[in-house]
């Protein structure tokens, strides 16, 4: 099963009108490989997730807890390893009410579920300009 399969059933599902614009094609004169979809289970997707999460969940205890890291550097560090809780917490909230909704164990309107998708989808865009942010930041201090 897919990672972008549920979520191309779900939101085909809301979507009650067709595309603007045809599917592109590749030219018809080209003759090279066509790309193949790559699928990642989803117990793969969300072992990742959670193991994603208690890295930075013992990068920011490390920082908080050992006073030889309370440098301006380390604090950035800190802030970079919150932005990526922040994202890999999203991502796995995201992926749980995804498995959630297509095993029909989570009933909801499709305004709340749309509604839902856009806001874990400004917080995973919030996170990730975060997380550039800190890195540049990290790279200036350096």
């Amino acid at each position: 099963m897919s990672v972008q399969g549920p979520q191309r059933r779900l939101l085909g599902s809301l979507n009650s009108t067709p595309p603007a614009t045809p599917p592109l094609r590749p030219p018809t004169n080209q003759t090279g490989p066509q790309c193949l979809e790559v699928s990642v289970p989803d117990g793969l997707f969300l072992s990742l997730g959670l193991v994603s999460v208690l890295e930075n969940v013992l990068v920011v205890a490390t920082i908080a807890k050992n006073r030889n890291l309370h440098s301006p550097m380390y604090y950035f560090i800190c802030c970079l390893a919150v932005s990526d809780l922040l994202v890999s917490i999203s991502n796995m909230l995201k992926m749980a009410v995804l498995l959630l909704l297509e095993a029909g164990a989570l009933a909801a309107p499709a305004t709340m579920v749309q509604q839902l998708d856009d806001a874990i989808d400004v917080l995973v865009c919030g996170a990730m300009v975060s997380s550039l942010c800190f890195l540049g930041a990290i790279a200036v201090d350096r």
